[in-house]
């Protein structure tokens, strides 16, 4: 009788344990998310640093590569080279699409890299982009950016996501609280990112992208060293020799470049209406465009 009940108490026990110890494991580490600056906030553009806080207030250490100077060209080179494929239940996975055209990147990498260069070692930058309105309905993406063992990191929350004229304060805010913590996601049903040359995913994750900033793919990316003059000598990095933009970045610089993107950002909105309302030729746009853009 004594040996029956103890193989079915055993069974109960086991059952008991595997439950309660679940939970426990499963249980989250407590994380506040807290802005500490932003470098542009509109409703159709943010890039805000942020820094993650445990339950008594201290910031949670990342050990980043921060701060970090990206060059333009570079930063632009990444952006423009990620592709992702739109999903459905009916047809599945379907086609390759390029995220994000180059004209589209004019507003966000200026205030990125400005933020990449002031950010610390313990802060991400977390940015919201919205690209051209169709049939009245924004599409906008939000992701989190930090760089790591010289490795490029973006997380995404959403991409894309559409925005209608039903959705409430559509044209007044940007409404980001719709969004998930990029580091909460793991994957989409409606979207997947697709890994080219130089890329790859996150282990676990189909909406992490990891960039090789050492290889020549997206040219001077940039560079986690300042000096006190600009040297464009190559360094040896792994063994593979490239060169590394450097420059000297101090608080009033900082406050010089900010504004210096901010009149440029300016100027190419004000040169978008002239040209929608046919006072200047698509001509003559194209090359005003140019010539503010080969500013920064």
């Amino acid at each position: 009788m004594k040996q029956y009940f103890l193989l079915k108490f055993i069974p109960l026990l086991l059952l008991f344990s595997l439950v309660f110890g679940c939970n426990t494991y499963n249980k989250k580490v407590y994380k506040k998310s807290n802005i500490v600056g932003a470098t542009v906030d509109d409703h159709n553009a943010s890039v805000e640093i942020r820094e993650e806080q445990d339950e008594k207030g201290n910031v949670i250490k990342k050990n980043y590569n921060h701060p970090y100077y990206f060059t333009g060209g570079g930063l632009a080179n990444i952006l423009s080279s990620i592709y992702y494929t739109q999903k459905s239940l009916m047809l599945g996975s379907k086609g390759k699409k390029q995220l994000y055209k180059k004209e589209e990147l004019q507003n966000i990498i200026p205030p990125i890299i400005s933020a990449f260069s002031m950010a610390n070692d313990s802060q991400d930058i977390l940015v919201f982009s919205t690209s051209d309105k169709v049939l009245l309905a924004d599409a906008q993406s939000y992701f989190s950016m930090f760089v790591s063992n010289n490795e490029l990191n973006i997380v995404f929350s959403d991409i894309l996501n559409k925005k209608s004229i039903s959705d409430g304060r559509s044209f007044r805010k940007s409404n980001k609280s719709k969004f998930k913590d990029p580091f909460d996601v793991k994957r989409s049903g409606r979207w997947s990112l697709i890994p080219m040359e130089g890329q790859r995913f996150a282990p676990g994750h189909q909406n992490w992208l990891i960039f090789d900033l050492t290889s020549n793919l997206f040219g001077v990316a940039g560079s986690g060293n300042t000096s006190s003059n600009v040297n464009d000598n190559p360094l040896q990095t792994g063994g593979r020799a490239r060169a590394i933009e450097r420059k000297v970045r101090t608080s009033n610089n900082f406050i010089e470049e900010k504004q210096k993107y901010q009149d440029v950002r300016d100027k190419l909105k004000e040169l978008k209406i002239l040209s929608e309302e046919g006072l200047i030729s698509e001509k003559d746009y194209e090359l005003k465009k140019k010539e503010l853009l080969n500013e920064f």
